[in-house]
């Protein structure tokens, strides 16, 4: 991952010993008055129809876990406080079943439309993908503030194709939120917040 968009990483000829991944983000908020800017770490497991399977293929702050725990959120962090990442999924790609193709993941502002926030308000954003067993960093992508308005955005994707995995930066902002951007994939969205 690299600051251009469309940037495509065969992440097992970067590294071949990758079994887990760690998909981080974080981010520190501008001095403001008003409420905390909670920004929210989720994904989307998909088939080849680019649709989830079932409600737990979804995974965020309500859903923190794959239904085979191939995919596991780390919790949510309402502040963006303290340095490094402030959230991360693990994704097990060697445990990942066979019928998902892909996995997108999105950066959102919780109840963004209630509190008038965007990513206008969020500054030294950035999101990294890493070898979690070893540490090492494999990409990393620094968002600047060019997203303004925008309250939610599909930021890369992993994609098997063949027996390797892909990633590819997607920078993408939805209108809509995380609502929108669930709906699109088939998931339930009541448990959003």
């Amino acid at each position: 991952m690299s600051n251009n968009q469309d940037d495509t990483i065969n992440l097992n000829e970067e590294d071949r010993t990758v079994k887990q991944l760690r998909i981080a983000a974080g981010w520190d908020l501008k001095q403001f008055d008003g409420e905390n800017i909670d920004v929210d770490l989720s994904c989307f497991i998909l088939n080849k129809d680019e649709k989830t399977r079932e409600d737990s293929d979804f995974v965020f702050y309500n859903n923190l876990k794959s239904a085979d725990l191939s995919v596991r959120h780390q919790g949510d962090n309402r502040t963006g406080m303290g340095e490094g990442d402030d959230e991360a999924i693990i994704v097990d790609i060697s445990a990942l079943p066979y019928d998902v193709y892909k996995i997108v993941f999105a950066v959102s502002i919780y109840m963004a439309d209630e509190r008038d926030h965007t990513f206008k308000q969020v500054e030294n954003a950035f999101v990294r993908i890493v070898n979690e067993e070893t540490d090492k960093e494999l990409g990393r992508d620094d968002m600047n503030e060019s997203f303004g308005e925008a309250t939610a955005m599909k930021f890369c994707e992993i994609e098997r194709i063949g027996t390797d995995w892909h990633l590819r930066t997607i920078k993408e902002p939805t209108p809509g939120g995380l609502k929108s951007i669930a709906e699109g994939y088939d998931c339930i969205i009541a448990s959003i917040g």
